[in-house]
């Protein structure tokens, strides 16, 4: 008897503690970023990233500046949509894209050459401008993939980009909202440290592109399979030759 009243105390402390530690971790957990149907935003699924108001201009694209070989995320001046991209969370086992976490963003929806199609931050292009380019490096975070982490915040009646990285516990990165820097011919490029956030929605698409970050354009001796059956008859016909010569000789 004794032994039960000391435990039946321990029980209660055991069961508390495990629905306090939950409650903790329930209200840790952010909320999912949605897409324009009200769905939640899920890793590896496509989608086009859209502005929204009048006069935002179109979808996000791949595009140049200044005459550079770098590619850098820019807005589109039309009203096109752009090109998709997909979302991948630091962590793995989260499926769904949530509100001020740490994710990786990268384009799907064109094939890029001798580039990565992860977006990461670049400050070579324009000195103190951290413009929004491709060729960062997707998962692995920490201090060597500091530039290539972005978190997606509320902004107003939609989303806004914002660059501040907790991937790191021991750096003081350089942090601020996305928004657009307009070059000459009206080149809008994605920068950090804009006092107007780019505000966005996301659609998604069953689009069923597959993006290729190849080092260089296909060869042409990709063709070649074609022509494999015919091979066997070239070689029959050159023993022929071989044989006549050799006999005429």
């Amino acid at each position: 008897m004794e032994v039960t009243r000391f435990m039946i105390p321990f029980l209660l402390l055991a069961i508390l503690s495990t629905t306090f530690f939950s409650l903790v971790k329930a209200q840790n957990v952010s909320e999912p970023v949605l897409d324009d149907s009200g769905k939640a935003v899920q890793k590896g699924s496509n989608y086009y990233v859209l502005p929204v108001g009048r006069g935002n201009n179109g979808g996000l694209q791949v595009g140049s500046i200044r005459n550079q070989s770098t590619l850098v995320v820019s807005q589109n001046t039309q009203s096109s949509i752009g090109g998709t991209v997909q979302f991948s969370p630091v962590d793995l086992n989260e499926s769904t894209i949530r509100i001020s976490t740490d994710l990786n963003v990268k384009f799907t929806s064109m094939a890029i050459f001798g580039s990565s199609a992860v977006w990461t931050i670049n400050t070579d292009l324009i000195p103190q401008r951290y413009l929004v380019t491709l060729g960062g490096v997707e998962g692995n975070p920490g201090r060597d993939t500091l530039s290539n982490w972005f978190k997606i915040d509320k902004y107003e009646d939609a989303y806004k980009f914002v660059y501040c990285p907790g991937v790191c516990e021991t750096c003081r990165p350089f942090c601020g909202d996305i928004g657009v820097l307009i070059e000459p011919n009206n080149k809008r490029v994605l920068f950090v440290g804009s006092d107007k956030p780019l505000k966005v929605k996301f659609q998604y698409t069953k689009s069923g592109i597959t993006i290729t970050n190849n080092t260089s354009p296909p060869s042409p001796s990709a063709s070649i399979p074609a022509k494999l059956p015919t091979l066997p008859f070239i070689k029959v016909v050159m023993c022929v030759v071989i044989c006549y010569l050799i006999n005429v000789m």
